[in-house]
């Protein structure tokens, strides 16, 4: 078969090398560049071209290991031999993190005996502090007569700008406050007039009923005055007929019973007002009532301080004559500030846990013990050394990621060559490079987009989509090794997917292909089928019938 190559607008014969295929015991010459040879073939006729490693990767589509892909390629490439060496990179890594880990481990001892060492030094400041925070304390007792005088009165003003400045506040807030709340009370009247007209209306409805019963139960005559003056009530014409007046009683049941909705309706409707009103009604109560309550405090504190001030002022002979503002100016503070502070110095004191076999709390000069815990880990560090430094062969790791590389450029083509197939039938795959739960493999997961929308897995695929793919998947392998000579047949791949009728479709869609891509003029087909009839005649596809022998 002569296929034509185009070059610089001349159209060139190009001519493909005859093959001779062994089928069992016998060979057949194949002459032309698409053949189909049908038979019934012996499971082992085709041993020779049988690709376990391409068996053992569409085992399971979804997830492959890359070492079964890399086993696939160098096999039958002796160029690409070296491509095992890149699963090092997972040493290399497994090593570097393990190296890491002890650091981190390192570290964080490390980092504990620091803690530690800060918190030593931290106890000491804040026992020094509150020794020196006492001593002052003692000293601002000398000044505590004089200065509660002005500490008063200092009181005293900030409790009248405390005062001030919340009515001011108050004033802001009450005109908005009452006027959410006469908003509240009237909605709440409101709903209570729906209550009370249903509840008359229920009233209504029922005695209504009442009286159809009490009409509907008695024997053809007239009521008698008393349950005639019930009716009446109701609105209804005595002198009406008993039928009449159970329709009338009836409509007006039933007018009743519209009315109820109506007011419900109403009812529920300001029942949402209310509660769209409420959280910021109770938003304003809340505001006002607590600034109301802290102006009353407030007043009632004042009153109480003047008076204590007063009686102070009488009882303290012995204060001296400077007035209460000018002893303030006293290079001292006063005593309840230094007292806050001891307080807070004790408390982070009592807060500080040192273990008692780095720090002696007794002696605070004596830092034996901590000194003595640094010296231990300057020596973990320096037995530990092999285990601390990454030592490796940087050409060997640089070999490693360049096959890597390779590897990726090769998985990269794959899919090129497999989504330029699978474009006939409207689908797009996808491979990623991911790394095992345990961190010991490399896989490549592999997804579909169907429709370039739908995203599917492979168990996801109708079977002809997976016939399709598993003979695409195996024609772009061949066609990346540069086969000039690609075989396939439904014994390479497992009975649940040599399903004829997906095989010959397949077939069909994919010679067009190799007929118009220019990239593919190289390249022989060959089919073997074994127990698949081919009904239907395919284009430009040689048919050779064979039984083996």
């Amino acid at each position: 078969m002569n296929l034509i190559k185009k070059e610089s607008g001349v159209n060139l014969p190009i001519s493909l090398n005859n093959f001779k295929l062994t089928v069992g015991t016998k060979e057949i010459l194949i002459e032309d560049r698409f053949t189909l040879v049908v038979g019934k073939f012996k499971k082992d006729a085709l041993k020779l071209y049988k690709n376990k490693d391409f068996l053992a990767i569409i085992d399971n589509l979804e997830l492959i290991p890359v070492k079964k892909f890399i086993n696939l390629f160098r096999n039958q490439n002796t160029h690409l031999s070296n491509l095992d060496k890149s699963l090092n990179i997972l040493d290399y890594l497994s090593n570097y993190s393990k190296i890491m880990e002890y650091n981190l481990e390192t570290f964080s001892d490390f980092n504990s005996l620091i803690e530690i060492l800060l918190k030593i030094f931290r106890y000491i400041f804040l026992t020094q502090k509150k020794n020196q925070l006492s001593e002052e304390l003692e000293l601002s007792k000398l000044y505590k007569k004089s200065s509660d005088l002005a500490s008063i009165i200092d009181l005293i003003k900030k409790l009248n700008e405390a005062i001030i400045k919340n009515r001011k506040e108050l004033n802001y807030l009450e005109e908005d406050y009452f006027q959410q709340r006469n908003q509240v009370d009237q909605i709440k009247k409101e709903l209570r007039n729906y209550d009370l007209q249903i509840r008359d209306l229920n009233e209504t409805k029922k005695e209504c009923f009442s009286q159809i019963n009490r009409i509907t139960r008695q024997i053809e005559g007239s009521l008698n005055a008393y349950k005639n003056d019930l009716i009446a009530k109701l609105g209804i014409n005595v002198n009406l007929t008993n039928a009449e007046k159970i329709r009338a009683l009836q409509k007006k049941a039933k007018e009743a019973q519209y009315e109820i909705k109506q007011i419900q309706s109403r009812s529920n409707e300001t029942k949402v007002k209310l509660e769209n009103l409420t959280p910021h009604y109770e938003i304003y109560k809340k505001d006002y009532e607590e600034l109301l309550e802290t102006i009353k405090k407030d007043e009632k504190r004042i009153k109480e301080v003047k008076s204590n001030y007063e009686k102070k002022r009488k009882d303290n002979i012995d204060a001296p004559d400077e007035e209460p503002g000018i002893l303030m100016l006293k290079p001292v503070r006063p005593s309840v500030e230094i007292e806050d502070e001891i307080g807070k110095t004790i408390s982070e004191l009592g807060k500080i846990s040192i273990p008692e076999d780095t720090f002696n709390i007794h002696n605070l000069s004596d830092l034996t013990l901590i000194i003595e815990k640094l010296r231990e880990f300057d020596n973990i560090l320096k037995i530990g050394s092999d285990k601390i430094n990454i030592s490796t062969n940087e050409k060997e790791v640089a070999k490693s990621f360049e096959n890597f590389k390779n590897f990726e450029i090769i998985i990269h083509d794959l899919e090129i060559f497999l989504n330029n197939f699978l474009k006939e039938i409207h689908l797009e795959i996808i491979y990623q490079l991911v790394v095992s739960n345990d961190n010991m493999a490399f896989l490549i997961q592999t997804k579909f987009i169907r429709n370039y929308k739908e995203n599917v897995n492979f168990e996801g695929l109708t079977t002809p989509e997976k016939v399709y793919f598993i003979i695409a998947f195996f024609l772009s392998i061949k066609i990346l090794l540069k086969s000039e000579n690609i075989l396939f047949s439904n014994l390479f791949i497992p009975n649940i997917y040599n399903k004829g009728g997906s095989i010959y479709r397949t077939i069909r869609k994919i010679l067009p292909i190799f007929e118009t891509n220019d990239n593919l003029t190289n390249f022989k087909l060959i089919f073997l089928m074994s127990n698949l009839e081919l009904k239907k005649e395919i284009e430009n596809l040689k048919v050779l019938k064979v039984e083996e022998s």
